[in-house]
């Protein structure tokens, strides 16, 4: 794949040092077969701890599976299908991005979480004390502080809360960072892929242990307005608000936004959003459709009694900008930014017009991942951020 704008390629490779550097890939090639060649190429050229992919849910993913088993055989790599995807040159669609990490810098342990319906924290840490143990015995480095957690979730699961939860107890002083998988805004078959196969129903939890300087990020770029939205009525385990104020609860979304119940759409939900305080902070509940009897599918954990408070959207380019920038002043030039950008980041994004911009501010910071059906920070399932960890050298 070329940047039709100065045909340099897709794919990010680093010459005589990517024996020692974070190696970056993308394709936007129709065919699953060249695309997963293509990624390939990319990464070529080292010796990998871990590689990992986000891929589009169009692909047919068999093929996909195969011919990536067929390339990296020997080689531990682990993925997931995403609702946009962050490559070298920034935002795509219908694509594949990945990475490297070099196994002279990283050594990573990889663990697929299944029957994530009876994931208990008694489960987990004994799932995170085994990763421990496996991690020190190849560790490039100590393993408090100098270690972070990747995790990737199927995200029409209904299971993040409960599974950050345990993982994030069981991790004890291991930040972790993620993302929720997608399906192209479908909502029907988010997968992820372990040892040759995408799965679902599923997480993968990655524990990665480096020599370089790391930071770990969580942001959004909303404010707070004094209107309130009380859930009155709800069906927690399906994310379903019936009432909000007592209130038909798309009709009182409406009254309070200033919006049409004919217009709501994956558009509106992104740039009208709500957000529960949880003791100083804000954090968004993104509201995936509108139901047929006017009750409102949500993205994250609601119930009854939660207060929402109105939010407005503005300045996401430059929070965005701004976000990089105090990244970088901690760790220096990033080798690689690993990002989960919520979709409704990205849809903001299209609906006005900057994603040329951000593309070429995700480029110039070498970010490489996708769209999310939600992030995870911790032991928190948020929408409406982007969340990630920033690496940088080990010189």
């Amino acid at each position: 794949m070329t940047d039709a704008s100065n045909e340099r390629p897709l794919a990010a490779n680093d010459g005589n040092l990517s024996q020692n550097r974070v190696l970056r890939a993308g394709s936007d090639h129709p065919d699953p077969v060249m695309a997963a060649r293509e990624i390939h190429a990319g990464l070529t050229g080292q010796e990998s701890a871990c590689i990992f992919f986000y891929c589009s849910a169009d692909y047919r993913l068999d093929l996909l599976s195969e011919e990536l088993n067929t390339l990296f055989q020997n080689v531990r790599i682990v993925g997931c299908t995403t609702a946009g995807e962050i490559t070298p040159l920034g935002y795509r669609r219908n694509a594949i991005a990945a990475f490297s990490l070099p196994s002279s810098h990283f050594s990573v342990e990889t663990v697929l979480i299944e029957d994530l319906a009876h994931f208990s924290e008694q489960e987990a840490q004994l799932l995170v004390s085994h990763m421990v143990e496996r991690l020190q015995s190849k560790a490039v480095a100590p393993i408090s502080g100098n270690s972070f957690a990747l995790s990737l979730l199927d995200g029409m699961s209904i299971r993040e809360e409960l599974v950050l939860k345990a993982l994030s107890t069981g991790l004890a002083e291991i930040p972790l960072v993620g993302g929720s998988a997608g399906d192209n805004m479908n909502f029907q078959d988010t997968r992820v892929y372990f040892e040759g196969e995408f799965k679902t129903r599923s997480a993968i939890l990655a524990l990665v242990n480096t020599t370089c300087p790391f930071h770990v990020f969580s942001t959004h770029h909303l404010t707070s307005q004094q209107e309130k939205l009380v859930v009155t009525s709800a069906s927690p385990y399906e994310r379903v608000v019936h009432e909000l104020n007592a209130e038909p609860a798309a009709l009182e979304y409406c009254r309070v936004h200033g919006l049409s119940i004919d217009n709501l759409d994956t558009e509106t939900f992104a740039i009208h959003p709500v957000a529960v305080q949880l003791s100083d902070e804000l954090y968004v509940r993104a509201i995936q459709k509108v139901n047929d009897d006017l009750s409102l599918t949500f993205f994250c954990a609601i119930d009854v009694g939660v207060v929402l408070t109105k939010m407005t959207s503005g300045g996401l380019l430059e929070q965005s900008k701004h976000l990089l920038h105090s990244v970088t002043q901690d760790i220096g030039e990033p080798q690689i930014i690993i990002g989960f950008d919520c979709i409704y980041r990205r849809c903001e994004t299209d609906h006005i017009d900057i994603v040329g911009e951000m593309s070429e501010l995700y480029a110039q910071y070498k970010m490489i991942g996708f769209n999310t059906y939600g992030e995870q920070m911790d032991g928190l399932h948020l929408n409406h951020t982007i969340t990630g960890v920033a690496i940088g050298s080990h010189d």
